[in-house]
């Protein structure tokens, strides 16, 4: 877990286990905040902004914020939780070189290519995933998997991307907090997410899931999203990685329902509302799963922000298995 750096004191750590349980208990500190806001039901309303945040104060800490697991998946976490309880912009600080939670860093003098660091990567999965042609914005929906609100070991989260009206879910973000070293085997330590058919308000032939993984939590360059990562490119641009750690697209036959395996750690984004422009994937057949990797994507962030759903639209059936089934449309209020 990662307990928030104030005032410079580096009171932070990351155990064998990174957990969701703290980005919860940082947006609850503005509750009252929050509440008052929404307690405000014209149109007219104020928008709760965060100005500024990242993983720890002062430029972050060394060996944690510039690593996957809090550099990375920490920040699209925080962005989402801070999007599902009432927040409408979230902005992310970076600062000059040598600075831990920095974006990328540039070059020394003239020569040389920029690297890529963890939180770039969270930059560009979170504006895919809150991406939307509606200028109302969408409703961002903590699922509150496995209890992940209140249990501080939690190591599985996920969220629900619904349209402006809180009526049809866009996209699930899953995410898998497991450290494979706790477990006998990488396969014992991914976490399968079962969807129903009733999820899918597009094809249920095509659905596309697209992953965000690395080769550790620790890992601080070997990162991909969608097949791709920019270890190595000093230019920007995307391009294909075969290594293991970098999970290709794939595309599901849902028809059925369907199980999303995620691996440990990786955070999964399943796109249940339709095709998606910014991703391709090869067509699959008789059930079966293919995979390719993603067409690249809008390089700026756009929040939304909700009122959290409070009657949980999931079930449990086991600590592995995670079964998400849709309730009736949500009481939630888009800003």
């Amino acid at each position: 877990m990662l307990i928030w750096n104030h005032f410079c004191s580096y009171f932070i750590s990351v155990p064998t286990n990174t957990t969701f349980w703290s980005v919860v208990e940082l947006t609850s500190w503005q509750s009252p905040a929050i509440s008052l806001i929404q307690s405000d039901t014209s149109p007219d309303r104020l928008q709760l902004i965060m100005s500024e945040f990242n993983s720890a104060s002062c430029g972050g800490v060394p060996t944690v914020s510039d690593t996957f697991a809090v550099g990375t998946l920490w920040t699209i976490d925080y962005a989402l939780q801070m999007a599902s309880v009432g927040y409408s912009a979230a902005h992310v600080h970076t600062r000059e070189r040598g600075i831990s939670y920095n974006l990328f860093t540039p070059t020394q003098g003239s020569t040389g290519d920029w690297v890529t660091n963890p939180p770039y990567y969270a930059l560009i999965a979170t504006a895919e995933i809150l991406q939307t042609n509606d200028s109302a914005g969408g409703v961002v929906v903590d699922l509150n998997i496995a209890n992940s609100q209140n249990d501080k070991n939690a190591t599985v989260a996920g969220y629900a991307i619904y349209d402006p009206k809180g009526s049809t879910v866009e996209r699930f973000v899953l995410f898998n907090y497991a450290n494979v070293s706790n477990f006998p085997t990488e396969s014992a330590a991914a976490a399968t997410f079962a969807l129903p058919t009733n999820a899918f308000s597009g094809s249920k032939t095509g659905a596309v899931v697209k992953f965000l993984s690395a080769s550790g939590l620790s890992e601080k360059f070997n990162i991909a999203w969608g097949g791709q990562s920019l270890v190595g490119v000093g230019n920007g641009t995307l391009k294909d990685n075969d290594a293991s750690w970098a999970v290709p697209n794939q595309r599901m036959d849902c028809t059925k329902g369907c199980s999303v395996n995620v691996p440990a750690a990786a955070m999964a984004v399943v796109f249940v509302g339709g095709t998606n422009k910014l991703n391709t994937a090869s067509t699959a057949t008789n059930g079966t799963q293919t995979t390719s990797s993603s067409t690249q994507l809008a390089s700026s962030s756009q929040s939304s922000s909700a009122q959290r759903n409070k009657t949980g639209p999931l079930s449990i059936t086991s600590p592995v298995l995670i079964v998400l089934s849709l309730v009736g449309s949500l009481l939630v209020v888009a800003l």
